[in-house]
């Protein structure tokens, strides 16, 4: 057997949880395009004239990408795609870090999660390229395999929004804070 093709469920895992992302992330900035539009001025890295095109055009390209990443048949195609994002992303972050911006909110989910930069935050999304990529590498996978590492990734990734989204929760008597 072929390192490919062992690889590929790992694959098919890691095209749910990026396609998760992206979908999440794209439709999110879909529907509180303004708040995006927003976010993205205050990056102050591109031409004024340019932020609602941009705006537009980044949320459905993150839509197409985490779609295709489901699909199978063009999830290479989607894991490039959400790989460039993941530079260009990481990049924008990384120099409003070094300019000292890291009171700006990432932009990653409009409404949902809201994390402000930090160079902790540029890694973790420059982690995310080799999975993003991984879909590229998956060849001969069957559709039965493949749909069932989606759906792992899809649950992976909104335990991990779960997590990361939701308060935590306060135990009466536990120390963790003080009682009425």
């Amino acid at each position: 057997m072929s390192l490919l093709a062992e690889t590929a469920p790992l694959a098919a895992l890691c095209a749910g949880g990026i396609g998760t992302m992206f979908l999440v992330a794209g439709v999110s900035k879909l529907r509180g395009h303004d708040a995006f539009l927003g976010t993205l001025a205050s990056y102050r890295l591109l031409p004024s004239w340019s932020y609602e095109g941009v705006a537009w055009g980044l949320a459905g390209a993150e839509v197409l990408a985490g779609l295709a990443l489901f699909s199978g048949f063009a999830a290479g195609l989607g894991g490039l795609a959400a790989a460039a994002m993941l530079v260009v992303f990481a990049l924008a972050m990384g120099i409003n870090v070094a300019r000292g911006h890291t009171s700006l909110s990432c932009g990653c989910t409009p409404g949902l999660v809201s994390e402000t930069l930090s160079w902790k935050l540029v890694a973790r999304t420059v982690l995310c390229v080799p999975l993003a990529l991984a879909p590229c590498f998956a060849s001969g996978v069957s559709a039965f395999v493949w749909g069932q590492g989606v759906l792992a990734g899809v649950a992976l990734y909104l335990v991990w929004l779960a997590l990361v989204a939701l308060p935590p929760e306060r135990v009466p008597g536990s120390g963790g804070g003080q009682e009425a």
